[in-house]
């Protein structure tokens, strides 16, 4: 006798894999040492500069807080965001005097009161390491900057490679 199979048999079904309680996704997995392999990752006492972890390294960039990354050469082991930083500042009305100065002025032309208005700026931090946690070459295994790499990207987010020791020997 033949044994058919129905449409909603075929059908492959999800991997719901979670690590403390945070649903893994192929975003997100390498933080969370994916598939609980033994994949090399950057160790947080060699480093001897400020940085980020990379689970937060992560966070910024789901959110669209990463202005741009900077990869050294010659796989990317070493890696340095920099992030966007929103700065609130009140900006007052301005007027122009006879002389050509400008001035902030508290009435506008009919002589009514202005409040001065805050508007939200968006700067860039100083490059910050990506540390702990941040995936090194593994040859025999699944742990690769390529991944942080797609990533990035992925987000549209600009990056590059450096070659230590070259990064200013074109400037004339």
């Amino acid at each position: 006798a033949a044994t058919t199979v129905g449409a909603s048999s075929a059908f492959a079904v999800d991997e719901t894999m979670e690590r403390g309680g945070v649903k893994l996704t192929p975003f997100n997995s390498l933080a969370f040492n994916y598939r609980e392999g033994e994949s090399p990752t950057v160790d947080p006492d060699a480093i001897e500069e400020a940085s980020i972890p990379y689970a937060d390294f992560l966070e910024e960039l789901a959110a669209d807080r990463v202005a741009f990354v900077e990869f050294l050469a010659p796989n990317g082991d070493t890696a340095y965001a920099t992030l966007k930083r929103s700065a609130s500042a009140p900006v007052p009305a301005a007027s122009s005097s006879g002389d050509g100065a400008s001035e902030s002025s508290d009435t506008d032309a009919a002589g009514v009161v202005q409040a001065a208005v805050p508007t939200t700026t968006t700067t860039e931090s100083k490059p910050i390491r990506i540390g702990e946690g941040y995936p090194i070459e593994d040859p025999e295994g699944w742990s690769s900057p390529a991944f942080v790499i797609k990533a990035v990207a992925k987000k549209g987010v600009p990056y590059k490679f450096v070659v230590p020791g070259l990064g200013d020997s074109f400037k004339l």
